[in-house]
């Protein structure tokens, strides 16, 4: 008798007839994604820079988590793009440089081939939130393919404002437009509106505010993508900013930074402080996942990438370690700092574990959460081995270069010559003192693990040059870009 009296009593308190609701299962965690394009480890004030001026980020920086040990898939902008997107290595992905990239008719090797774009069968972060349930704004860079069929906006994004083939804007001043009888490199899918002397990443970040706005109104959780175009060239940054900044150096007595970077800087950070303000105003702070890293390291020809080894193209530290910053109230806590060894390959799994949705079981990286919640820092990330391929070449100077990074060591590999270079990033952050001579059985050791991993991945490799010819013109600009390598 008494089953029969708590029965309905039971369906009715489910269904709310008469009764208190029971409290609905939290909202997932929002994401905002930031990446920057071009932006070296130590560019930040938080990372050490005493030029530049960032204070919102340093602020990003002290209420969450900072990396000191961050790095990029790639020393170039597509394939990192890549790992981000599906927590892979570019080599398994065969994408290994720029879309297109440059092929050099009479260098000594032969670029491997690649493909022009993230394959369709590839289901990548957007797709597998939004399928989840999350609304998905992608704004600015994506350089993931060359036709419309793998832009954002068919490759899981609600929304694609600024996103298409090119690796960068024609112009960062209105109408950012910059036609060549080679080229078109205009920003396509911006939404209308503008004028004379408006700035591109200011543009943007008042659409990314439009639809954090939109986002918070409704029941599901947003994904947002601000991949900013800054602060790849063209080196252009707000006159008043680079006035304000070439009066610095003049009372510093400095004669190497760039002003106009610094302008550019300072415009990328205005905007994550205008982003991060947007999110308190909008009650979403604890709810939300923030990540602020970039896509390969800063260019050494614009201001160099002290302390670290070169930049943009190489696999010294300057071309790989970037800076990460992550915050998340309901597990980072304010100021801390992680020294483990974290990629971007690793960007899936976490931000699949912070929004407890399943796990993904093909993907060459792990979950950092563990980083983020263990605030005793005894987790502890050091002891992975990080892998690098790029059978390409950025420049004469940058050379196809393998690279494997095993706990504070890193083994570099020249594919032209099969020279090897050997140095301890923990002692020698620097590069300056290459140990492959006086540690060999490290060197093979290491070596060894390249080259299983090349095998595994299925790693293209460059071949010998038929046409290897040193008295000719190493690029012939005419024919670069003519997709001779595509896959």
């Amino acid at each position: 008798m008494k089953k029969r009296i708590l029965l309905p009593v039971i369906v009715c308190a489910i269904v709310g007839v008469g009764f208190k609701r029971l409290p609905t299962a939290p909202k997932r965690p929002n994401i905002v994604f930031l990446l920057a394009d071009d932006l070296g480890w130590a560019d930040l004030g938080c990372y050490g820079n005493t030029f530049h001026e960032t204070p919102n980020l340093d602020k990003l920086a002290a209420e969450g988590m900072q990396f000191t040990r961050a790095y990029a898939a790639c020393a170039v902008c597509s394939p990192t793009r890549a790992s981000i997107m599906t927590g892979k290595y570019p080599a398994r992905l065969k994408i290994t440089d720029w879309i297109p990239g440059v092929v050099y008719p009479y260098a000594k090797l032969t670029t491997a081939r690649m493909r022009y774009e993230l394959p369709l069968e590839e289901e990548i972060l957007p797709e597998t939130v939004h399928k989840n349930g999350y609304a998905t704004y992608h704004i600015g860079k994506w350089h993931l393919g060359e036709t419309d069929e793998f832009w954002p906006h068919n490759r899981g994004f609600d929304v694609n404002i600024g996103g298409h083939s090119k690796g960068q804007p024609g112009s960062y001043f209105y109408p950012y437009k910059n036609v060549t009888p080679t080229a078109d490199y205009s920003v396509k899918f911006l939404p209308e509106g503008g004028k004379e002397g408006d700035y591109l990443t200011d543009f943007l970040t008042d659409h990314a505010l439009k639809l954090m706005e939109k986002g918070a109104q409704s029941d599901k959780p947003f994904f947002l993508n601000m991949s900013y175009y800054q602060v790849h060239t063209p080196l252009q940054g707000k006159p008043d900013y680079i006035k304000k900044y070439e009066e610095k150096k003049k009372q510093l007595g400095l004669t190497k930074p760039n002003t106009a970077y610094a302008a550019m800087i300072q415009s990328l950070d205005e905007s994550v402080g205008r982003i991060m303000q947007k999110l308190d105003e909008l009650g979403l702070r604890e709810n939300t996942i923030v990540i602020f890293s970039s896509d390969n390291g800063g260019l050494v020809e614009v201001d160099g990438n002290a302390p670290l080894r070169e930049g943009k193209g190489f696999y010294y530290e300057g071309g790989i370690r970037v800076p990460l910053l992550v915050r998340y109230p309901t597990i980072t806590k304010p100021k801390t700092q992680s020294q483990s060894i974290v990629c971007s390959i690793d960007f899936v799994p976490t931000l699949l574990e912070l929004t407890h949705l399943p796990k993904k079981k093909d993907v060459d990286g792990i979950s950092f959460v563990p980083l983020l919640s263990n605030f005793d820092r005894t987790t502890n990330m050091k002891k992975r081995d990080l892998f690098w391929h790029y059978p390409h070449y950025h420049t004469p100077q940058r050379p196809p270069t393998g690279a494997v990074l095993s706990d504070d060591y890193k083994l570099l590999e020249y594919f032209e010559d099969g020279r090897l270079e050997l140095y301890n990033v923990r002692e020698d952050v620097s590069e300056k003192r290459d140990l492959a001579k006086e540690k060999p059985e490290l060197t093979q050791k290491l070596l060894k693990k390249l080259k299983k991993w090349q095998q595994e991945t299925g790693a293209l490799l460059p071949a010998p040059n038929p046409n290897y010819d040193a008295e000719k013109p190493f690029r012939n600009s005419v024919t670069a870009w003519k997709g001779e390598n595509r896959l």
